[in-house]
């Protein structure tokens, strides 16, 4: 990741939003689907915290200068997992089926590793390139680290609670 330009972190962090959006749009797919309520309730709490990570990457990337882009781009910029995990949300919203326990924990692991890797890969790598680039010469930008910091600890927290409706 070294070695990006400024340019390209900036529609790095609007894709992350694009990513968390289409995210979001997975897991209250999955709510939805859910036939239990403490199983809809759960997935609806991670869909609600994916819906706050995505405006505010957007809101970020706007704040900072960069613009809309195509879903082409972002593949560009983003790399092989933002594609991989478009394409896998996109298999979930075209299920209608009730989604049971047993289904359920069929998707957790990947769930769970979806979390860490978005965690890892993205927000962390974030995290580091625009303290580097962009928020040392804005001081008043430093907040935004604070967010980014923050929405990494949400992640821990969503794959730590896929684990747990695992052993349920």
């Amino acid at each position: 990741m070294s070695g990006i330009s400024g340019d390209e972190l900036l529609k790095l962090i609007y894709c992350c939003g694009v990513l968390e959006e289409r995210v979001a749009e997975a897991y209250k797919h999955m709510a939805e689907r859910a036939g239990d309520s403490i199983l809809k309730a759960v997935l609806g709490y991670i869909a609600d915290d994916s819906w706050k990570h995505a405006d505010a990457l957007k809101s970020m990337a706007a704040a900072l200068g960069a613009g809309a882009m195509d879903l082409e781009e972002c593949r560009r910029v983003a790399g092989e997992l933002w594609a991989t995990t478009m394409r896998g949300v996109d298999r979930e919203l075209a299920q209608t089926s009730r989604l049971t326990r047993e289904e359920l924990a069929s998707m957790i692991e990947s769930l769970a590793d979806l979390e860490s890797a978005v965690m890892e890969e993205y927000l962390m790598m974030l995290q580091a390139e625009a303290i580097k680039m962009l928020l040392e010469a804005r001081p008043e930008a430093n907040c935004l680290k604070m967010i980014i910091e923050w929405m990494a600890e949400d992640e821990k927290r969503h794959a730590r609670i896929l684990e747990a409706l695992k052993s349920r």
